[in-house]
């Protein structure tokens, strides 16, 4: 056991040394990755997360986007996810890099972990490397919720098969806290497949859930009355699907533009499908001599599944079956493409296995070789720059007072000049909009239709003081700022984002736990505040708890006597006090049965 072990140990440290290798250039001169979502999604949402992190405390709010919404409910955002806390003590340009190169160790290792169970080490190690940079994975970076619950599929398999329940809860807890809800659901099934034991099965599914409940109650929470659970259209859900003809593609050498995509896929979220040639010849061998064993047959069903799920819109059967979801938490249906590369990668191991001369060194060469066909096809999605969250062409004045809003006539290709994505968050604009997964579905209702038929007035009702246009807008807009193809435009007749009715309002103040007013009336009136409302928002007149208000159906107001006063709004979720006490308890539990197993084993072999 103990040689065993050592053996596995030494192919987890070439598994990372190989990721440290690739990342080693971006840290030692402090830049991060710029292809798409990095830049204007995930770098800025760590970003603030980490600000609270830093000084120990719960952002459970972000004020500035979609005139509010829920931020540590929301899973992206990793605030519970121990990975997420690397941001705590290092500098943020460190800890981003490192937190994408420890979850592809955790690939690495965990595919290694699995494939050794069947196989011999230089094989697990062939299959190990050819997952975790191949050009599915790798494409996987800039969305980082993706990889993060990516990455721990394999380890959720192998405790499945090794009939490690507790350990299996484990796993699919941290699948879950990466931030990819539907990837994690896709990882307890592939436990349930895997397991078969309805025992194990149990354990790991209610562990999973108590473990994970400090994130998963809120996050429901904050999925009730939202576009998720309204449901999008056939066509939102279908959008990005993977053609079947594309997998073809896993075979043969990309040619990327300079933007880092492939004119000939069908779909872009996953910009590169590419496996390597080598590594899909040896899966073909792996299905030629041993696809009656059960283990091949269920990696050529998880790759059949992930062609026809993936295939979305291209297979009538797969986009049938996602839009007859009761909720729709799952788009882009490309993203199943890792799936399939997992599949690919185990039967590479199978077909290795079977014709690997006796010399181990060739293992190590094979491993070369697939890093020197693949890694440098996926070179445009590797970029670095350094990291500069200050820096912005527009006046802070330019949303610091009032939302802003895009209207754009095609594509928003210039991040900078759109403000786009999150990137509204450094230097806390506020923004009509948001960019994150899950949005409430009567404000978003309420604003489309506004930006649809152009109701000016509709907008300055939800304080839109500032529009974003690469057209020409009529007066009563007025130009205060241009960059490149985009014009900012302001609107004098925006509501204020915080007005009392019968009465002036002296100061107003929000951040990530609380919104607080000042207001002085001449009589009786109503306090309104343009920031969403939600289950967990509480308000204090003077210190004493008054009745809210929804206004207008989606903003908060309360009642105010006339006079001077302090208004409070406190944003209270108790599902995450409950949720982590649910964790807690299921954490000493775990604990507890498996010391009591343990020591029950010990007493009976002694």
């Amino acid at each position: 056991m103990h040689n065993g072990w050592s053996r596995i140990l030494f192919g987890f440290a070439i598994v990372t040394v190989l990721v440290a290798a690739l990342f080693a250039p971006a840290l030692i001169r402090d830049e991060v990755f710029t292809f798409r979502d990095h830049a204007d999604y995930f770098q800025p949402l760590r970003y603030y997360t980490s600000l609270y992190l830093k000084v120990y405390d719960l952002p459970y709010w972000n004020p500035y986007s979609a005139s509010g919404e829920p931020w540590v409910a929301n899973p992206q955002t990793g605030v519970f996810y121990p990975p997420t806390w690397l941001f705590i003590p290092l500098p943020f340009e460190s800890a981003y890099m490192l937190y994408l190169a420890l979850h592809l160790a955790i690939l690495g290792c965990g595919s290694y972990l699995l494939f050794a169970r069947t196989a011999s080490d230089g094989s697990a190690l062939i299959g190990a490397v050819a997952i975790t940079f191949c050009g599915p994975v790798l494409s996987l970076l800039d969305v980082s919720n993706n990889l993060a619950t990516f990455a721990w599929v394999p380890l959720v398999i192998w405790s499945a098969l090794e009939r490690r329940a507790r350990l299996g809860a484990w796993f699919l807890a941290l699948a879950f806290l990466g931030g990819e809800p539907f990837f994690a659901a896709l990882a307890a099934l592939l436990f349930v497949i895997a397991s078969r034991n309805v025992r194990d099965i149990v354990v790991a599914g209610l562990g999973a859930a108590g473990l994970s409940a400090i994130q998963l109650l809120p996050f429901l929470e904050m999925v009730r009355g939202s576009d998720r659970a309204a449901g999008f259209d056939r066509a939102q859900i279908v959008r990005d699907s993977m053609r079947p003809l594309d997998w073809l593609r896993v075979a043969i050498p990309p040619k990327l533009t300079e933007a880092g995509f492939d004119p000939a896929l069908s779909q872009h979220f996953v910009p590169v499908v590419y496996m390597g040639i080598v590594v899909v010849i040896l899966a073909i061998a792996g299905v030629a001599v041993s696809l009656r064993t059960r283990a091949t047959l269920a990696w050529v069903a998880l790759l059949i599944g992930a062609v026809i799920v993936g295939g979305g819109g291209h297979i009538p059967f797969g986009a049938e079956l996602l839009a007859q979801l009761p909720l729709t938490p799952f788009r882009y249906p490309a993203r199943l493409v890792p799936f399939g590369a997992l599949a690919i990668a185990a039967l590479a191991v199978a077909g290795w296995d079977r014709f690997r001369p006796a010399k181990r060194w060739l293992d190590l060469v094979l491993v070369l070789v697939v890093l020197a066909d693949v890694v440098p096809r996926a070179l445009p999605l590797l970029r670095t720059v350094p990291f500069e969250p200050g820096r912005s062409a527009y006046t802070p004045a330019i949303g610091r007072a009032a939302k802003i809003l895009r209207i754009e006539s095609g594509a928003m290709t210039d991040r900078e000049a759109w403000i786009g994505g999150y990137t509204n968050l450094y230097q806390r604009r506020f923004d009509a909009w948001t960019a994150g997964p899950v949005a409430r579905n009567d404000y978003m209702a309420r604003l489309t239709s506004a930006i649809a038929n152009r109701d000016l007035a509709a907008l300055s009702s939800m304080s839109v003081g500032y529009i974003l246009s690469d057209r020409p807008l009529p007066r009563p807009l007025e130009e205060v700022a241009r960059l490149r193809s985009v014009t900012a435009y302001s609107n004098p007749f925006a509501r204020p984002m915080a007005e009392m009715r019968g009465g002036t309002v002296e100061l107003f103040s929000v951040d990530a736990r609380q919104a607080r007013v000042v207001v002085n009336g001449e009589h009786d009136g109503v306090l309104i505040i343009t920031q969403q409302d939600a289950p967990s928002w509480r308000v204090f007149v003077d210190g004493m708890e008054r009745e809210k208000r929804v206004v207008e159906g989606v903003f908060r107001g309360v009642d105010v006597p006339r006079g001077r006063h302090e208004v409070i709004w406190r944003y209270i979720p108790r599902t995450i006090f409950i949720g982590a006490c649910m964790t807690i308890i299921t954490a000493l539990s775990l604990q507890l049965g498996a010391f009591v197993k343990h020591h029950t084993q010990r007493k009976f072999s002694s």
